[in-house]
């Protein structure tokens, strides 16, 4: 029930009033919040050791599931290279 949910929020971005700055977001396990704060802990330093621009100028999010799971890095509004 939870995965159909969170598959069809795209349904409630329609410009509703009454729903304004309403979200919803998963929950995750304490186990899972560690392990995604440590992936994200390593992007960044590996991305600080490129050398190339500084990890504050990015956002760091990990997208996907299970043994999917990731770290991507969105440049920040804003922040020139």
């Amino acid at each position: 029930m939870k995965d159909y949910i969170t598959s069809n929020l795209r349904n409630l971005k329609q410009p509703v009033e009454k729903f304004q700055g309403i979200g919803i977001s998963r929950d995750f396990s304490p186990k899972e919040r560690e392990d995604r704060r440590r992936m994200i802990q390593e992007a960044k330093l590996e991305h600080d050791n490129l050398g190339t621009d500084v990890s504050e100028n990015y956002k760091f999010i990990v997208v996907g599931h299970g043994l999917r799971k990731r770290v991507i890095k969105i440049k920040k509004a804003g922040n020139s290279v």
